[in-house]
This record gives C-alpha cells, structure tokens and sequence, in this order.
C-alpha cells in the first residue's frame, strides 16, 4: 500500500483527483507543466520544502497530471509500480488508457511476459464536464491554494466547496487553449463493481487469501505481502473491490514461472550442489543485510525495478565469483588431457565430454584452456608420433576457432 500521502492536484493538471484542494504550480520549471510530451513522471522538489514532491507526468494526446505528494524520508517521490505508467489511476489503482478502464494490474501473465490487463465491465468515465453542469458550481467562490498555505495534514475538501474549487480551475485553464476540453479532463470512474454494496472489508479480504485478519492487517502496516490499494475508505476502514481481492489471492497462489522455491519446496541438493550452496548463503546474507548501504536497497520506498536489478547484479558477480573458487579448474584441465590422450586411442581424442570441457575451460579458464591442448599435443608426438599442430586440430576441431565454437 501507497507510502508517500497526496496532498494536492496542481492547477496545471487535466485530470484533477476529486477532493483534493488545489495548489499553484506555475512556479514550477519552464517545460514540466507545458504542453510538451515527457516520456516518464517528472519529480520536482517544491523549493525550499524538500517535504513535498510534485509529480509531472504528460502525454501528448490525453494531456497531463500534476500532483503534489508529501515526500519520503529521502525525499524521493512516488510512483506506481505499473508498467505502463498511466497517466490517470483512481480508486487503489484502477486506470486509464484514454479510452477503457483497467482494474489494478497485479496477475503475471508469464506466456505474454507482461501484467494481464483486465478491462471493468461497464465502467463509465466522470469528466470534469459533467461535474461543472452543477449550476452550483462558483468559481468566485473557489479557492487556490498556495503550497505553503496548505492545511497540515490536508484534508480532501468538502463536495460543496470542491465543486467551488472545481470552476475555479476551468477558469483558470481558460486562458490555454491548447489544453484538452473539459469533456476529456478525466476524474473518476463508476462501474458495478465499485458499488458500496459491493465493497469488501478486512475480513473478507483475508478470507479470499487463505490468512486470517490479524495477519493482513500486519501484512498493510509492514508494507509487506502486496496488499492492493483500497479501492475506498469507509468510516476508516479500508474496502476493496471483489476482482481486486480475487486477483490478489490468485496472485499469492501463482507461483512465477522462473522463481526460486521456497524453502519447504526445494528439492535435495547433490553433495557437490549442496557444499555450493552451504558456502554461498552466508555470503549473500552478508552482502544484502550486512552492508549498510545494500541494506538500504529493501527498505520499501527503494523497491524499484532499478534496485532489484542491482541487487540482482551484485548476487550475480558474487556467485560467479565463488563458482571460479569452488569449480577445481587447474584439476579439471588436467583430467581433460588425459581423457583427450585416452580418446585418441580410438582416433576421437574429441569426444562429446572432451569438447564440452573444453568449451567451458576456453570461457571461464583460457590460460588453463590453452595448457590442456599444449599438454595433450606434446604427448600425442611422444606416444603417437603426430605432429602437435595436427594434435591440436584433432582436439580443437579442425578449421573451428576453438575460444568462438565451445
């Protein structure tokens, strides 16, 4: 669940968050809030409030959102892990794609390689037109906020006075012709399944993942376990949609086609696998818990894809690294020699085996490599009379470069 709070829309946004107050955005830098396409969310630092965090994102046909987030502990601002990076979200993560809306993306479809996209059955899109055909509405009487004015913590405004609010932001967009009309300024959705009636409570969200309540109300507070967005909030309590609820508990029931097992499901390991594994695993402990500054990579702001990669990186070298300590490469180019000088009895000193061996030896060891087949040549002259440049095709292959075909 999200990490970072919203606090305002800016008023250079095209798709306001419904509640939230206003702020003025036009201090922002030359470019960010302009018509002008940016190909990922920009983050801006409020000036002199490294607190709050504006998020820029623009498309070059459906518009842009502008919106202010109080900022992490490190200042670093929030987005979405979606990755289509929509430019509208509402209701725990239900989106836009500027035509049809989507429900949160949270199944992996491992035969496409992407998120299964999963479109709301009679969603119906609420723009900022139908809101302002309120003959209520009042742009006198709306109100724009200045960043440092605003209430802390700010509060959604009231529905009377954001339909205020609202027609001071139509008047205010005026002025820009070249901004997306009214009818295409997306708010919200409806849909039948984001009924009230048809919300969800804790307990059934548990129930639908098999955990008791106690356990998933853990699960939100630790930012643990994936626990969708609440598609609304009532009286305090957090409600969830049934499709959010059911694709999180098939989404915990799902394994990844290529995840490592868990530990009650891993099979036992072959003696040698297992000597590997015993002297890896404290190594990668200390890597990911023991430096500070990797450490820091779990904490959960820093969940990125980025960071995960980096990690996944840093755990790559490390085995490589042991794999060249743990595999008897001097040993083994030795062994090779004489399988190759036994083969050559039968006139294939290159047997599958030799040829796999070597192969392996030529990319991870090529010095040893290169000292097997001088090894084996200068035998085959003594104990078989062949030349050691003949000696040395018969076991590299001949006309093959040896290093570019194992």
């Amino acid at each position: 669940m999200a990490s970072h709070r919203l606090l305002a829309n800016g008023v250079g946004t095209d798709h306001p968050v419904p509640g939230l107050p206003f702020a003025d955005d036009t201090h922002l830098p030359a470019g960010t809030t302009g018509p002008a396409p940016a190909p990922r969310p920009t983050r801006i630092t409020e000036p002199g409030r490294p607190d709050l965090v504006w998020i820029v994102h623009a498309h070059p046909h459906l518009g842009r959102t502008v919106l202010l987030y109080e900022a992490g502990p490190d200042g670093a601002g929030p987005w979405h892990g979606h990755t289509g990076e929509p430019l509208v979200t509402r209701t725990g993560g239900y989106w836009w794609d500027g035509t049809n809306w989507f429900r949160p993306p949270q199944l992996w479809d491992a035969a496409t390689g992407a998120v299964e996209q999963q479109a709301v059955p009679a969603a119906v899109t609420v723009t900022a037109a139908d809101l302002l055909q309120d003959p209520r509405a009042d742009a006198s009487a709306g109100q724009l906020h200045q960043v440092n004015a605003l209430a802390a913590p700010s509060g959604a405004s009231q529905g009377g006075q954001w339909l205020h609010d609202m027609a001071r932001w139509a008047a205010h967009r005026a002025s820009s012709p070249d901004r997306p009309p009214l009818n295409r300024c997306v708010l919200t959705l409806t849909a039948p399944e984001l009924a009230g009636d048809q919300l969800i409570g804790t307990p059934a969200l548990a129930a639908a993942a098999a955990i008791s309540p106690s356990a998933l109300r853990a699960y939100i507070s630790r930012g643990q376990g994936e626990v969708p967005e609440p598609q609304a909030l009532v009286g305090n309590r957090p409600m969830w949609s049934r499709p959010v609820a059911e694709n999180w508990a098939t989404h915990r029931r799902r394994p990844a086609a290529d995840r490592w097992p868990a530990q009650r499901e891993r099979p036992a390991l072959a003696a040698g696998a297992e000597r590997v594994r015993r002297n890896l695993a404290p190594v990668l402990y200390s890597a990911l818990w023991e430096d500070p500054e990797r450490r820091a990579r779990w904490v959960l702001r820093h969940r990125t894809e980025d960071a995960v990669r980096q990690v996944a990186e840093d755990l790559a070298h490390l085995a490589a690294d042991r794999l060249q300590e743990t595999v008897p490469a001097q040993a083994l180019a030795e062994v090779l020699t004489q399988a190759a000088l036994a083969n050559l009895g039968t006139g294939q000193p290159r047997s599958d085996g030799v040829a796999q061996v070597l192969g392996w030896l030529t990319r991870h060891h090529p010095r040893l490599a290169d000292q097997a087949v001088a090894a084996f040549a200068d035998h085959a002259a003594l104990q078989y009379d062949i030349q050691h440049d003949d000696a040395v095709r018969l076991l590299t292959g001949a006309g093959e470069d040896r290093r570019g075909a194992a």
